[in-house]
């Protein structure tokens, strides 16, 4: 963090330390989510090609603050951490793993104060084991009759339901190694990877952290390969450059397989 950044923060936390004295104000959890954020922002560790976030934050509360957020605290940890996620995605930061919020009991501090401690910690076991050790097989395989009737229903129960979006109904839908429920492609650009910052994260070692995105374009869906080490397939063959998607392909990055689907 620069002089100047430092000065900010000092002067900051002086007129926060004040406010927070004579006006006794509680702590709201959007002004948390900003402390989180620029938390996040003061502790990058640059490297030549990335800018990585720390991952674990403890955040320290007044008595009053913490008896406030204590009772729903798993939630709003979550809805803290996907607002983080939100801002990494945004500005492009690296995360090694979903944001961890611990909330601490500290009396010295007064109501409406915050002090928040960072740090990076690397995941305890490698992404994309499956249950066992073993990993999934590579190999693509076809869809069963009674399957791909089975996910048309759940299509077309999900477009029953209203959208604003003005892109034609689409879905991916993954299917191995778990089934997952249909998801409704509802932007133009949706981003594939093992980063957390994906749109959709596929949680596979042999998945890059931007492995590929599909792109709506000139009325069409297309899949691309972002130059992702192990490759993106379609139907069984891997794919040099952009390629139309048509219903029912079948989309394969290391272990997982996703079936896209268009009405």
């Amino acid at each position: 963090m620069g002089l100047i950044r430092k000065f900010e923060s000092a002067m900051q936390g002086a007129i926060e330390g004040s406010f927070g004295r004579v006006f006794r104000t509680r702590l709201q959890p959007v002004e948390l989510a900003r402390k989180l954020e620029r938390a996040m922002e003061d502790h990058l560790t640059i490297t030549s090609d990335r800018r990585i976030a720390p991952n674990v934050y403890d955040v320290y509360l007044s008595s009053k603050d913490y008896a406030q957020f204590e009772p729903n605290a798993r939630s709003q940890a979550q809805q803290l951490s996907e607002a983080l996620i939100r801002v990494a995605r945004d500005r492009r930061y690296t995360l090694t793993t979903r944001p961890l919020i611990r909330f601490h009991e500290d009396a010295r501090l007064v109501t409406g104060q915050v002090r928040i401690e960072t740090q990076r910690l690397e995941p305890q076991t490698a992404e994309g084991d499956t249950p066992g050790g073993k990993p999934m097989g590579d190999e693509t395989q076809a869809m069963s009759p009674v399957e791909l009737r089975e996910l048309e229903q759940e299509i077309n129960r999900a477009a029953s339901q209203p959208s604003t979006s003005n892109m034609p109904p689409a879905w991916l839908t993954l299917y191995r190694p778990v089934r997952g429920q249909p998801l409704r492609l509802d932007r133009p650009i949706v981003h594939l990877g093992r980063h957390l910052s994906n749109d959709i994260v596929v949680n596979d070692r042999r998945v890059s952290r931007y492995h590929a995105e599909i792109r709506f374009e000139h009325g069409q869906f297309f899949l691309y390969d972002l130059g992702s080490t192990n490759g993106v397939r379609v139907n069984g063959v891997p794919i040099r450059q952009a390629v139309p998607l048509r219903n029912n392909d079948i989309i394969s990055m290391g272990s997982h397989e996703f079936i896209f689907q268009r009405r």
